[in-house]
């Protein structure tokens, strides 16, 4: 008698044989520090990113040997119990909503119809999930030489999200949201913020 497989266990062999092709990334505790070179921060919100070390100081750019581990704890800055989860240091890194919306006004066009902030709001609301995916820089879509395959940032989180990749490739990589976030999603992107020298 031949045994049942169930779509479950087909899924969950798959997922299992792609994780171990891929190489690249890890679950792992945030105080595991087995094989980590650095540790960066990265808080997604309406439209961007923020990178923080483990000092609380924010980076515009985080810079690695070839070669090197990074480990990176993502979180929604909308995810009150992911924060919550975070070092004091690093949320008091984090800058509040207003602070928030001005960078987004310096970097992002003015809407032709409409107010930005309202735009603003109104993706708070109705697109509050973001991902983070790190390609390098000039990749618009998925495909060879990604450091981290998207990973979903909710704002129902009750964790960060902590993945560790390898810097294997000489190149600079973009922070990218790959989920529909609203107005301000095509510039939701933090462009050579991973440089591997």
């Amino acid at each position: 008698m031949t045994p049942t497989v169930h779509r479950r266990d087909v899924l969950t062999a798959l997922g299992a044989g792609i994780t171990s092709l891929a190489g690249c990334t890890s679950r792992t505790s945030p105080a595991s520090g087995d094989d980590v070179d650095k540790t960066v921060y990265v808080g997604a919100y309406h439209w961007g990113y923020l990178i923080v070390d483990e000092n609380g100081e924010e980076q515009e750019q985080v810079v690695l040997q070839r070669g090197a581990v990074l480990r990176l704890i993502s979180f929604n800055t909308l995810s009150g119990q992911a924060v919550q989860a975070l070092p004091s240091s690093i949320r008091e890194a984090i800058p509040d909503h207003e602070a928030l919306e001005e960078r987004n006004k310096e970097r992002i066009p003015p809407p032709s119809d409409g107010d930005f902030h309202e735009l603003l709001e109104e993706a708070n609301e109705r697109f509050p999930d973001h991902s983070l995916a790190i390609m390098p820089s000039g990749q618009m879509q998925m495909g060879g030489g990604m450091m981290l395959h998207p990973v979903v940032l909710s704002h129902t989180a009750t964790a960060p999200v902590v993945r560790q990749v390898g810097a294997r490739q000489r190149d600079d990589y973009t922070l990218s949201c790959l989920t529909e976030c609203g107005y301000g999603h095509p510039y939701m992107q933090l462009d050579g913020a991973i440089i591997i020298i």
